[in-house]
């Protein structure tokens, strides 16, 4: 079984890190949220609360059969439901706004009628009443507290008006137990007389209902068949199918020959009331045949109605040969005689069928018969029990009503239940809304938890590199070093940048923000001075104490700070080595090299020596400091790409080895173009810059490995 890997836990470090790295998109939304916060403070209305505690006296419960039914009243939970929606509803809210008089009161009315725009086509008063209304709708609560204490809270701009409001709710609700007291009182003798008459009609139901099924559970005589004789039935239905069968058959002879002698349409002549009125009694006839013969099983067997079927059928066999004479004289005798036999062929068969549906009707009539006997027997069980107890509920009815009359007995009890004042309502002394320190903290909470999440969200979908040990886990290369962006510089900055190298250990450096001067600016006892001392260290140790003699520093795109880190790290060198270090603006097409080191651009230099293949020193500029020179880039009427190939940057780095003991090149974007790519195999090491939180990852990984196909 595989298991889960556990989360990896918050680094509470790295978390500060990016918070600090982001410090403005962090600080941005909590301002600006303390300064709502702040802002709604100072603009909000101060809302008074003032609050009335009512008790509800619970009914006296009524006992015996009554009590039951009509039970103990609403519970405390109810009675908060039912005192919201009472508070809620327009009229009892009009009879707090009369009551309290704030319909005539003129800075009340001042106000409702700057505020209710909103009702268009009203009168004033309306428009007034309609304000207050939905107005009070939304400052009144009632809360239940225990039991059955309940609390009603009224807000308003001025303390004054809170009290009055609350107190005329509370005696709002007060008159209405009242009159909810008095209408129990009297609608309790119409409750009982009521549900009398109702049980009475539902007990006369019920017994009607057991009455039905009791007969039908009885039998209704309608259907013929039992035990004794259901095995007849089944043999005649058989026999009525099997002549049935026959009958269409000898039908569809008929008709073929009518339609041999194109006689078929004149079939339809034949018809005619009489002829119609006598297939009908045959049929029936025939349905009687069926009849007798499932109940007589050893008597005549249908002898008196198969006399009858026969001379009905002889009856309209001379009838169809009268319509046959009348409607078709001049068709041969045995044409005529064909047509009155297949229409007495089809009323045989109307017959037939008459007789056969007669004896199915019966079969699966017993046969349902025999399904629904339990479950009739269940419904006449459970009517029973229906009646019986809609009779006990109705004698209840019928003997409470007897015993007193029932609303003079409750005249004066309580029997609605009522509200009574418990803790009247009392001026407010002071602002209840807004709580304006628990409006500006959460404005301050919420405002970090904006800006946190603002942070993490942009760090999540960060594409740059952000520290060293992701440079290592993604490119695969050692970090040399990290350099922060300090005064050195000439700026600060929240961010740092990463050097690599493809073949030593890489670098990790901030990027240059000064250009006049790093040789001044660059203390030797500065935290970046020490970096990059600390990155020739590791240089030198990566190769043995014996640093490579030609080094490149590039980096993925322009901006990265590879040329203050050539800058920084030639300076370096030249102060720990002690020898003759050359720097050498590689970058033709763009170079900056002698701005960070504070010196004039120069029209001579690599790019005239490149071109005459001649190693003038006069070119090289020395600087202020030791053992340190400098190669400008200079100025070719020949593009860039022409000049540096393979053979002449080895011919360069043969010349300039053999003068100097280290030779440090500022080369170009090796994804801008390809001359890092050219030198990268001709030098000995080669130093990858990363800035980090601005170099993409995907931008460095094909950085890297361009310059390390390249080699």
């Amino acid at each position: 079984m595989a298991l889960t890997p556990e989360p990896a836990a918050l680094d509470m470090r790295q978390l500060i890190r990016v918070l600090l790295r982001r410090r403005w998109l962090l600080l941005l939304p909590w301002v600006a949220a303390v300064l709502v916060g702040v802002a709604a403070v100072l603009l909000l209305k101060p809302i008074y609360v003032s609050q009335v505690t009512m008790v509800l006296e619970q009914p006296q419960a009524l006992t015996g059969p009554l009590g039951g039914l009509v039970g103990g009243g609403a519970n405390g939970a109810q009675q908060a439901e039912m005192m919201r929606e009472q508070v809620y509803s327009t009229p009892f809210l009009r009879s707090v706004i009369s009551a309290t008089g704030l319909r005539t009161d003129s800075a009340t009315r001042t106000w409702a009628l700057a505020g209710s725009k909103r009702y268009p086509g009203l009168s004033a008063d309306q428009q007034v009443e309609m304000f207050l209304t939905d107005y009070l709708r939304g400052v009144i609560e009632v809360r239940r507290e225990r039991g059955d204490v309940f609390q009603i809270t009224v807000g308003a701009f001025e303390p004054e008006r809170a009290r009055r409001l609350a107190e005329s709710v509370a005696s709002q609700f007060v008159m209405a137990s009242k009159a909810a007291q008095l209408e129990a009182t009297r609608s309790t003798q119409l409750f009982s007389i009521e549900q009398q008459e109702l049980y009475r009609r539902k007990l006369v139901d019920s017994e009607a209902r057991l009455e039905v099924a009791a007969r039908t559970a009885l039998g209704s005589g309608v259907l013929q068949l039992d035990a004794t004789n259901v095995a007849r039935a089944r043999g005649l239905l058989d026999q009525a199918n099997l002549e049935l069968e026959e009958q269409r058959q000898k039908l569809a002879g008929l008709r073929t020959q009518l339609q041999g002698r194109g006689l078929e349409p004149n079939l339809g002549l034949l018809s005619s009331p009489r002829t119609a009125t006598l297939a009908a009694q045959l049929a029936e006839l025939d349905r009687q045949l069926s009849a007798v013969l499932l109940t007589e099983s050893g008597g005549d067997g249908g002898a008196g109605v198969r006399l009858l079927i026969s001379r009905k059928y002889a009856e309209l066999e001379g009838e169809l040969d009268r319509d046959a004479v009348a409607a078709l004289p001049s068709l041969p005798a045995d044409a005529r005689d064909l047509l009155v036999r297949a229409r007495l062929a089809q009323a045989d068969l109307t017959a037939k069928q008459a007789g056969r549906d007669e004896i199915g009707r019966q079969v699966s009539g017993y046969q349902r018969e025999q399904s629904l006997s339990p479950d009739r027997d269940l419904a006449v069980q459970r009517l029973r029990q229906e009646v019986e107890s809609n009779r006990m509920l109705y004698n209840s009815f019928v003997q409470q009503a007897a015993v007193s009359q029932i609303s003079e007995a409750f005249q004066n009890a309580r029997v609605g239940g009522r509200f009574s004042v418990l803790e009247p309502a009392t001026r407010p002394l002071a602002p209840a809304k807004p709580n304006r320190p628990l409006i500006v903290l959460l404005a301050f909470v919420l405002g970090g938890v904006v800006g946190v999440g603002t942070v993490l969200v942009v760090e999540q979908h960060d594409e740059s590199m952000k520290d060293a040990q992701e440079v290592e886990n993604l490119l695969g290369l050692r970090v040399l070093g990290a350099v922060p962006r300090v005064g050195e510089f000439g700026r600060s900055s929240r961010r740092g940048a990463s050097v690599r190298a493809t073949d030593p250990p890489l670098l990790h450096t901030g990027t240059a923000g000064s250009r006049d001067g790093l040789i001044h600016r660059l203390k030797v006892e500065s935290p970046v001075g020490l970096e990059f001392r600390r990155i020739y260290l590791k240089l030198a140790k990566t190769h043995g104490l014996a640093l490579p003699r030609t080094l490149m520093v590039t980096s993925a795109m322009r901006g990265e700070g590879k040329t203050t880190i050539a800058a920084c790290l030639a300076i370096t060198l030249a102060r720990e080595l002690r020898e003759k270090v050359l720097l050498v603006d590689f970058d033709l097409r763009s170079p900056s090299a002698h701005r960070v080191l504070g010196l004039p651009r120069a029209t001579w230099g690599l790019a005239q020596m490149l071109q005459s293949r001649v190693f003038d020193e006069s070119h090289v500029r020395a600087t202020s400091l030791p053992h340190l020179d400098f190669l400008a880039a200079g100025r070719s009427e020949r593009p860039a790409g022409e000049l540096v190939d393979t053979a002449a940057c080895e011919w360069f780095f043969q010349e300039a080895t053999a003068r100097y003991s280290l030779v440090l090149v500022d080369a170009p974007p090796n994804l801008a173009v390809p001359d890092p790519l050219i030198l990268g195999r001709v030098v000995e090491g080669v130093l990858y810059v990363i800035k980090a939180g601005s170099t993409i990852r995907k931008a460095a990984e094909y950085g890297v490995k361009v310059q390390r196909e390249a080699r």
